[in-house]
């Protein structure tokens, strides 16, 4: 399941303060370690005094670069990037001035974005081709999705925010820069994807469906977030959800044949099956689920939602055929499980209902099979605790065996 995302009419410019200034306060520079007599120093030596007449004679430049102007530090101007910026591990604006050599040509450059021109390779080169499990959902993103970025500039702002955490994965040296870049992006496109909502219609429905995606897998892959675990909260419907839920609201506002580019009706077609040995199966998957059902009937019978409930068992089973009998080759599709279920039963998770956070629970061990990608790295262990902690110490034993399968004890 992909996700898109709004953006604004221009691409900003990005600040190059990517990383913590400490390491730099830690050495002063020498007119800040050098005393004088006007600030009740040392004595100065025909050394120190020999230094400060040097300095006193040096003729102050201008040439030196935005960065180390902005740090009021001396810039030793060596291209195409000064040193400065080379230790703090930040783009040098010598890069972009990069074959400058005329008014005319000056003039061409100058608004060269080299961050965004970088998002931009990244996404069609490598993002793209993570967010599926396919070639052809490979091809899909990187044709159809990038078609519908150079066409809303809320879906290129938020694709942008995906690709600089993707980046921010892939780079750690360069972590807190890509992320500032993230966030950047991120600001710029929700503002007119709220806008495109309120105004939904047969010519941005792709791109907006497209944004309401990108969203959630920017929810992802900033990582799990205390009290916040996709399905609910602690302190009640959590973030993830509503955007995940705004994806089906969209679907159903619009006639499907609107949609031309995202092909939104897919959401619960099947793809390529898998073949046995793609699979680890979790042992006796079907007898524990049907014991699972037997218990949650006990435990509900005289809920007024006891419908509800049977039935997200009933499409969990059939998730879990899907998946691990070979039918469905698509890791995404466990979320259609998420996607097809009633208000009732969302309402019972956000109560932190019993039989609803096992069932829940059990949901998780196919979430586990999505860890391979790198936006839900710890997501499954974050859930599990998530649903362990919210439930009532007697009911606890029923959840032993999806912890088990996916790997995780209580602390």
């Amino acid at each position: 399941m992909v996700d898109a995302s709004p953006l604004s009419t221009s691409t900003p410019g990005v600040s190059p303060h990517g990383r913590s200034t400490s390491r730099d306060s830690a050495h002063p520079s020498p007119a800040q370690s050098e005393t004088s007599p006007d600030h009740g120093g040392t004595p100065q030596t025909a050394e120190s005094i020999r230094k400060l007449i040097t300095r006193k004679s040096h003729r102050k430049s201008r040439l030196g670069c935005l960065n180390c102007k902005r740090r009021r530090i001396k810039c030793d101007e060596k291209k195409p990037q000064c040193s400065n910026c080379i230790t703090r591990d930040i783009n040098c604006d010598y890069l972009q001035g990069l074959g400058k050599e005329t008014p005319a040509q000056s003039k061409s450059t100058e608004n060269l974005d080299v961050p965004n021109l970088e998002l931009m390779y990244f996404w069609t080169t490598a993002t793209c081709h993570s967010l599926s499990n396919w070639e052809s959902g490979a091809t899909f993103f990187q044709v159809n999705m990038t078609e519908l970025m150079l066409q809303s500039n809320h879906s290129l702002h938020l694709i942008f925010c995906v690709t600089a955490l993707h980046l921010a994965y892939c780079r750690p040296a360069r972590k807190y820069e890509y992320i500032e870049l993230a966030d950047r992006h991120y600001g710029l496109g929700l503002p007119p994807l709220t806008e495109a909502l309120a105004n939904l219609n047969a010519d941005n429905c792709d791109s907006v469906y497209f944004s309401v995606q990108a969203v959630c897998f920017v929810a992802f892959a900033r990582g799990p977030q205390p009290g916040q675990y996709l399905a609910f909260g602690e302190n009640g419907r959590s973030e993830w959800l509503i955007m995940f839920r705004g994806i089906r609201s969209t679907i159903e506002s619009i006639s499907q044949e609107n949609f031309q580019k995202t092909h939104a009706i897919n959401i619960s077609s099947t793809r390529k099956p898998l073949q046995p040995h793609h699979v680890n199966k979790p042992p006796e998957w079907e007898r524990r689920l049907q014991d699972l059902r037997e218990h949650v009937e006990f435990l509900s019978q005289n809920s007024q939602h006891l419908d509800s409930i049977l039935r997200a068992v009933d499409v969990l089973i059939n998730c879990y055929d899907n998946r691990y009998n070979g039918k469905d080759g698509e890791y995404h599709v466990v979320f259609a499980w998420l996607y097809r279920m009633d208000e009732a039963y969302l309402k019972l998770l956000q109560q932190h209902d019993s039989a609803a956070l096992m069932i829940y629970a059990y949901f998780a061990v196919l979430m586990s099979d999505l860890e391979k990608f790198w936006y839900m790295k710890g997501w499954t262990h974050h859930v599990m605790s998530g649903i362990y902690n919210a439930m009532v110490e007697g009911q606890k034993t029923w959840v032993r065996w999806p912890m088990a399968q996916v790997g995780w004890i209580p602390p």
